[in-house]
């Protein structure tokens, strides 16, 4: 039983991890590739001795759905829990055409190396996330490399520059990417081409161009090697520690410059020099350029509000990346913040807004629209689109007609929505539609 292929009219197809009791009855956690849930053997349509009555499936590739299935179900699963996922953004995004175009106009400009900065602005609940979500997913389509934080004033800081470059770099996105997974083979293939890349490359990668030129070819051929370099240019071992264990590799020293710039001084100095090095390292790896967000820009500044030391060190680290967007610098590199405006009794240096507004010189600003009646309508429509992509035999027994004027129906007493997909009629909508559905499977089976 353990690892058998399991069938849920739900969720898919899935693999059973465990089987185990719950609430008297018997059932098994199953693997369902987007989730893990325990699921009862009745559901399954299992019997208690494990043997199969419709559900059990040979184990491999023999799932009765295509990708389009799962992939709907998996956004419907996710729209539940109340998130978006980045695959189905711009399908589910009503009423923001002309953000869409703001941003691909902004991402565009990136990639011909003309540096730019967007603010996503909007109280709690407006949508600053799922533009965010909308910025990243057109990125991909445009072929730019993304990276992102999410600022909290204690971790994650503007105030302390060298720990917030690590934490970029490990969320480091390539087109095509689903996750990060590295930048290993970036790294081997840049230091082979690095002598034919032209110099203009060469001297905005700065100190990245300079180690991949010094280190010698044989430790790019070595795994272990190649661990401790992505280690290094990543900021996770200090030029120190990385030297130390490629003696041990290799037998001989091999001189790294130290990627943190250690004096407090240097360091907005040295996070911008890094930022527009790895700007130009995806330009010349398979992105055309780089995305960085900020996002809960207005954390950090409430999380940091008694703290003069680090609101003077958040300040230095604002102007530099401002100067960083100089078209001067012709680096391919877009940065998003995302912010909601401080109450009216902060002061204006505390309020995050209005200190981006005044420091980052040049910043776009976008903030989510609210749908109208019609757009919610539109928004309802796609939702059922959706449902029928993964739901084909159940939508299959109802007249689309139907639910389409339930969802209608919906959508006119729906109008206190503040954001381009609200949560709250986005999950009445498929509750709409699996009780509809459910009903009229009862109706037929009577």
């Amino acid at each position: 039983m353990l690892g058998a292929r399991v069938q849920h009219p739900k969720f898919g197809e899935g693999q059973v991890i465990t089987v185990t009791p719950r609430g008297g009855k018997l059932g098994a956690q199953v693997d369902f590739g987007y989730m893990n849930d325990w699921v009862s053997f009745e559901e399954l349509g299992l019997t208690e001795e494990a043997g199969p009555s419709s559900g059990i499936m040979p184990d491999g590739p023999t799932s009765v759905f295509g990708d389009d299935v799962v992939d709907a179900r998996r956004a419907i699963l996710a729209l539940k829990l109340g998130q978006v996922l980045e695959k189905n953004i711009v399908e589910l995004s009503t009423g923001t055409d002309d953000i869409q175009e703001a941003i691909e106009q902004a991402i565009d400009a990136a990639a011909l190396r003309q540096p730019r900065s967007i603010l996503f602005k909007g109280s709690y609940g407006s949508g600053k996330t799922h533009l965010l979500t909308m910025l990243t997913a057109l990125a991909a389509k445009h072929k730019l490399a993304t990276a992102s934080v999410i600022l909290d004033g204690e971790g994650v800081t503007l105030s302390e520059p060298m720990s917030l470059m690590e934490t970029l770099l490990s969320s480091l996105r390539y087109p095509g990417e689903v996750a990060p997974h590295g930048i290993t083979q970036q790294l081997a293939d840049l230091q082979r081409r690095i002598n034919n890349l032209p110099r203009d490359s060469r001297y905005r990668m700065e100190r990245i161009a300079e180690v991949l030129f010094r280190t010698p070819r044989d430790l790019f051929e070595e795994p272990e090697g190649m661990e401790v370099l992505e280690e290094y240019f990543t900021m996770r071992l200090s030029a120190t520690q990385a030297s130390e264990k490629i003696r041990q590799l290799i037998y001989r020293r091999v001189y790294l410059p130290s990627m943190r710039a250690w004096n407090v001084r240097d360091r907005a100095n040295r996070f911008c020099e890094l930022l527009r090095g790895w700007a130009e390292f995806c330009a010349s790896t398979g992105a055309k350029g780089l995305v960085v967000i900020f996002d809960e820009v207005d954390v950090e500044y409430a999380s940091t509000l008694g703290s003069k030391e680090y609101r003077s060190r958040r300040s230095l680290l604002l102007d530099a990346v401002s100067k960083s967007l100089s078209r001067e610098s012709k680096a391919p590199l877009l940065l998003a913040f995302g912010s909601a405006p401080a109450s009216v009794d902060v002061k204006e240096e505390n309020d995050a807004v209005i200190d981006l507004q005044r420091r980052i010189n040049g910043m776009d600003e976008l903030e989510a629209p609210r749908p109208d009646i019609e757009q919610t309508r539109e928004l309802g429509r796609r939702l059922q689109t959706l449902y029928a992509r993964a739901y084909p035999d159940r939508m299959s027994r109802v007249d689309p007609r139907k639910l389409e004027r339930l969802i209608d129906e919906f959508a006119r007493t729906h109008q206190d929505v503040l954001n381009p997909i609200p949560r709250s009629f986005v999950r009445g909508t498929l509750e709409r539609l699996d009780v509809a559905l459910d009903l009229e499977s009862y109706a037929k089976d009577e």
